[in-house]
């Protein structure tokens, strides 16, 4: 089942098949989890989301239309997911703790200044516009482009560029340099 593309196992998860909606969530959990991380900089808050994405993915699965990509449908439903959750329990991030702790013990190679560096760009990142987060996180954390980032967000094109290029032009300015 494993080698079913995701409308196939859309199609029989809808049907009633267990086998493959298991199939589906193993392929696109470490996805969610990842963008739902970069959303909120907390381990137990990017869990319980990634389980709050899946658990709407069972119950409107018959929604998806087939029309679209799943995975871009799936991401829509992720990034909502984290702009709900963010807000109903007004979390407070802990950017550079949580960065310089986790980040450390996947990857010992970089030095505690770039840690210091990639925490303050998160937490430049974090004070951003909800849009143009959502567009900077889609396009450079999960390097999509910008017309799969537009049918995530449910917008045109050009709005994702202009999104970037504004948020672009604010890191610029707090953090004091080219991005």
């Amino acid at each position: 089942m494993n080698n079913l593309s995701d409308f196939d196992l859309v199609r029989l998860s809808v049907g009633g098949n267990a086998d493959a909606f298991e199939v589906l969530v193993n392929r696109h959990y470490a996805g969610v989890y990842r963008h739902a991380y970069k959303w909120c900089g907390l381990r137990q808050d990017a869990e319980d989301i990634t389980q709050e994405v899946f658990a709407k993915l069972a119950r409107n699965l018959k929604a998806f239309n087939l029309k679209s990509a799943f995975r871009t449908w799936l991401y829509r439903i992720t990034v909502n997911t984290a702009k709900d959750y963010l807000r109903k329990n007004k979390t407070k991030h802990a950017y550079e703790a949580t960065f310089a702790v986790e980040g450390h013990q996947k990857n010992p190679g970089p030095t505690q200044e770039q840690y210091v560096e990639a925490a303050r760009m998160y937490r430049e990142l974090g004070k951003l516009p909800q849009k143009q987060k959502a567009a900077m996180l889609l396009v450079f954390g999960e390097g999509m482009s910008h017309r799969e980032a537009a049918a995530v967000l449910n917008c045109r094109e050009t709005t994702i560029s202009w999104r970037i290029f504004q948020a672009r032009k604010k890191l610029n300015q707090t953090l004091g340099r080219e991005i």
